[in-house]
């Protein structure tokens, strides 16, 4: 297989509830400490709402004074001091690079007042960080969980139509809204007071700096993780459906990235799953129509118990992680990463690692 078919991680940035960079949100999950705790938001029957959130501690540096006089909402606000903190980890690497374009992720839109992320934020990001963003090439996902394997896919159309060595790919979400948290209590989503099914809420931020040069990505631990071509797919009775939902989307983006495999059978699947029953059964049906790219003993992990939903940048957190368990020799084995909206789309994507002189 060409590397043409392989996405080559130099680098990997994030915040979460867990901690600022990836090597202490991975240790967090290992040891499987969680992040909840009640928030000042209560549901329609005066429980205390659960959130997993990053300490504000973590975000005290704040924000430009120019961005503050803007027309940010609090969301927006927050969502820029998650990315600039996210970022921090990748600023030695990104000073060496003239003009990188940023493919972000962000949360579905819930109704006509929730703020969301938009191409200004992207500007945001740029002036508060410093980094030297292409912004005429940068474009913005808004489609919630599958968001950031989306942007993983759009970065191997990029570097097929441009000359580049770079690309920054990202996400950024979180749940600690008014209006977002009024919308998932009206439906019974949150797991609180006595609810049996539901999800608890979370927020981070995460980046990938991605080559198709493996020689680029050399520098990043003992071992060089890749990603192969990520596959799509729409489930058509997804959770705002009145279709029946058959988990067919699913299976569809997992034919689609496994159409690029040709590797040994996937030891682990890192799944967007949060603790709602809904998401069950499009696993199972995915895992059984491709039953034969898995080892008959797959684990399942699946890290909301630790960190909350993060909704579109979870996709990007577990590319992360992964990448964390190879440099530290944790993980030997290929893992499929899927994340679902709660809309239609579905992505997926497989990972793997080789040494550096397998690449060089």
């Amino acid at each position: 297989m060409s590397d043409s078919a392989k996405m080559y991680i130099a680098g990997v940035g994030m915040i979460t509830p867990l901690g600022a960079n990836v090597e202490m949100t991975t240790a967090a999950v290992r040891a499987g400490i969680s992040a909840y705790q009640e928030i000042d938001y209560f549901d329609k029957n005066y429980n205390k709402i659960k959130m997993a959130m990053v300490p504000e501690a973590a975000l005290e540096n704040g924000l430009n004074e120019v961005l503050l006089k803007g027309d940010l909402s609090a969301k927006q606000a927050r969502m820029l001091q998650l990315a600039t903190c996210a970022l921090y980890e990748l600023i030695p690497t990104l000073s060496n690079i003239s003009k990188v374009p940023l493919f972000l992720a962000g949360p579905e839109k819930m109704g006509v007042n929730d703020h969301n992320i938009n191409k200004q934020l992207i500007e945001n990001i740029a002036y508060q960080s410093g980094v030297n963003i292409d912004l005429d090439n940068s474009r913005i996902i808004s489609t919630g969980r599958a968001g950031g394997l989306s942007a993983i896919q759009l970065a191997f159309r990029y570097f097929e139509s441009i000359d580049q060595d770079y690309v920054l790919v990202g996400g950024i979400d979180t749940y600690y809204d008014k209006f977002v948290l009024d919308s998932l209590d009206k439906t019974d989503r949150l797991l609180c007071g006595t609810a049996m099914d539901g999800f608890v809420p979370g927020e981070a931020a995460g980046f990938l700096l991605l080559t198709r040069h493996p020689e680029r990505a050399s520098r990043y631990g003992d071992h060089t993780a890749f990603l192969y071509e990520p596959g799509n797919g729409i489930e058509t009775g997804h959770l705002m459906s009145e279709q029946p939902y058959r988990g067919e989307g699913l299976d569809q983006a997992f034919k689609q990235t496994l159409q690029h495999y040709t590797g040994p059978e996937i030891a682990t699947i890192y799944a967007s799953m949060n603790g709602e029953n809904h998401w069950a059964k499009e696993c199972g049906v995915a895992l059984l129509r491709n039953k034969a790219y898995f080892q008959d003993f797959i684990t399942v992990e699946h890290y909301a118990d630790c960190y909350g939903d993060l909704g579109a940048v979870t996709g990007i957190i577990l590319a992360g992680i992964i990448t964390e368990k190879i440099k530290k020799g944790q993980s030997s084995a290929p893992s499929l990463i899927y994340c679902s909206s709660d809309r239609a789309q579905r992505a997926a994507v497989v990972m793997h690692h080789t040494k550096h002189k397998e690449t060089q």
